[in-house]
C-alpha cells in the first residue's frame, strides 16, 4: 500500500483519538453538581454561577424520606464531582444509590460528598426512650425539613460556598461574593415575608405531617395539631373526630397539607371545622410558582395568607353592614 493511501486511510482515526486536553473544551473546569433535592440544587447554582452544572434527582413533589429509586440516579451520580444531600436520616435511599454509583469520592464522609445539614439547629431532637416505631417515623437526629427557614437556606450557603472554595480556590472569590449576595437577598425576603405575615402573627394552625415546625417558627405561628397521629401513620376515624373537636375548640382554621399527602383527608377535616386546607411546597417546584428558593416561600406565604382569608369569611359569611 502506497504511504500517500495509508495517511488517507489512517487520518481520520488519528484525529478521532487527539486527548481531550488538547480541544479547546468550555465545560472542561465547570464542577457537576448532583443535589438530592431542587432547593439544594437552587443554592448550589446561586453561590457556584458559572462555574457549576447542577441537576437535582428530586423534582419536588415527592415525600423526601420516600425517593423511588432510578436508573437515571445511577447514572448523574457517576458523571458528579460533588454530590450534595439533606444529610441525618432524612433521605434513606441516598445510601445505596451511593454504593450502586461506585464512586468512592461521593461515599459518605469523603470530600466531595456535602453534608448539608452541617451547622444546623435541629428541632424535635427526641430523646432515645422515644425512638420506637410504635411513635412512627421518628427522626434520630432530629426534625430534617430545616430548610423551610430560610435562613437555614443561609447556613447552607455559606457551607458550600465553603466547600467549593476550598475544591476550585481559582474561583473563590466569585464564590463568596455569590454567596454574599444570596445572605442579603434572604434577609430582605424573610423581612418583607414577616410583614406580610404579621396580621396573623401566633395564630394556630394544623399540619398534615410534621414537616414545618422551621417554618412555622420563623413566620410566628403556632402549630396546634397533626392530621397524622403519628409521623407517617394515616389517620383513623377517632383521631379525625378528636383533631376536628381540638380545633373547634382552639379555633384552629387552617390545615397546612404536603404535597405528597392526601388533600381530600384534610378537606373533610376542614369542611367539619370551618377551616381551610391549604397545599403548601416543602421544596421548590413543589407547588406552581414555587420555582426557586426564593420564590418557594413567597409562594407559600402568599397561599397561606389567601387560607386565612378564606377561612375569616368562612365563619363570618354576613359581615356587619352586607346581607
Amino acid at each position: 500500500m502506497r504511504l500517500k493511501n495509508l495517511i488517507t486511510i489512517l487520518l481520520p482515526f488519528s484525529l478521532s483519538v487527539i486527548p481531550p486536553a488538547i480541544a479547546p473544551n468550555a465545560e472542561a473546569e465547570v464542577l457537576r453538581i448532583v443535589t438530592s433535592t431542587p432547593s439544594l440544587a437552587d443554592i448550589a447554582k446561586r453561590v457556584g454561577g458559572e462555574h457549576v452544572r447542577v441537576e437535582s434527582l428530586m423534582k419536588g413533589k415527592e415525600n423526601v424520606h420516600h425517593v423511588p429509586p432510578k436508573p437515571s440516579f445511577v447514572m448523574k451520580m457517576r458523571k458528579a464531582d460533588m454530590f450534595i444531600h439533606s444529610g441525618l436520616d432524612a433521605e434513606p435511599w441516598v445510601p445505596q444509590l451511593l454504593k450502586t454509583s461506585r464512586r468512592r469520592n461521593l461515599l459518605q464522609g469523603a470530600p466531595d460528598n456535602v453534608d448539608a445539614s452541617i451547622g444546623i439547629s435541629l428541632k424535635e431532637i427526641p430523646d432515645h426512650g422515644t425512638l420506637s416505631r410504635a411513635n412512627g417515623d421518628i427522626h434520630v437526629y432530629g426534625n430534617p425539613h430545616y430548610m423551610l427557614d430560610p435562613l437555614n437556606g443561609v447556613i447552607v450557603a455559606r457551607h458550600i460556598q465553603e466547600v467549593l472554595s476550598s475544591k476550585d480556590p481559582s474561583h473563590a472569590d466569585e464564590y463568596r461574593a455569590n454567596f454574599g449576595t444570596f445572605e442579603q437577598q434572604t434577609a430582605e425576603l424573610v423581612d418583607r415575608l414577616t410583614k406580610k405575615l404579621a396580621p396573623y402573627h401566633g395564630a394556630p394552625v394544623v399540619v398534615y405531617h410534621r414537616a414545618w415546625p422551621y417554618f412555622l417558627d420563623r413566620f410566628g405561628l403556632i402549630e396546634a395539631g397533626e392530621v397524622e397521629p403519628k409521623p407517617d401513620i394515616s389517620p383513623g376515624p377517632q383521631h379525625l373526630i378528636e383533631l376536628e373537636n381540638s380545633m373547634n375548640a382552639d379555633g384552629v382554621r387552617v390545615i397546612i397539607v404536603d404535597t405528597f399527602n392526601p388533600l381530600s383527608v384534610a378537606e373533610r377535616v376542614a369542611d367539619s371545622t370551618e377551616a381551610v386546607a391549604v397545599v403548601l411546597a416543602g421544596e421548590v417546584h413543589g407547588v406552581k410558582g414555587a420555582d426557586d428558593y426564593f420564590t418557594l416561600f413567597e409562594t407559600d406565604v402568599d397561599r397561606l395568607i389567601d387560607a386565612f382569608e378564606e377561612s375569616e369569611a368562612k365563619a363570618d359569611p354576613d359581615p356587619p353592614g352586607e346581607g
